[in-house]
């Protein structure tokens, strides 16, 4: 498993899991293929072939001052620095859970995602 304060080049200690994170599903383990796929393509093509993603060019993210491509995307990509920001203080932040802005009323995930 990778710890959540792994980044920089520090290697961290604190485990995304059920012990650190009590009450939740929190258990990536090593992998990641059954949650939110990262280093994906994230263009207007992409968006116009699912059909269910606003257009990372044109679609404005209120919250952090720009489109999604400037703002969460890396070379076209989702990475977790998309959503989450490392230098966020974890559960007891403004935003939880090192969210790069709050998904109250899932409001992190329909940047993105238009259901």
């Amino acid at each position: 498993a990778t710890a959540i304060d792994s980044y920089g080049g520090a290697t961290g200690t604190i485990l995304l899991n059920t012990t650190n994170f009590p009450g939740t599903k929190a258990n990536l383990g090593t992998g990641l293929g059954n949650d939110h796929p990262i280093s994906i393509s994230f263009t207007s093509t992409t968006a116009t072939a699912d059909n269910e993603l606003y257009d990372p060019n044109t679609t404005s993210v209120t919250a952090l001052g720009g489109t999604i491509k400037a703002k969460m995307l890396f070379s076209d990509k989702v990475e977790c620095s998309s959503c989450h920001d490392v230098h966020n203080s974890g559960t007891s932040s403004t935003n939880g859970h090192m969210l790069l802005v709050s998904n109250t009323g899932s409001a992190l995930c329909l940047t993105c995602h238009k259901k």
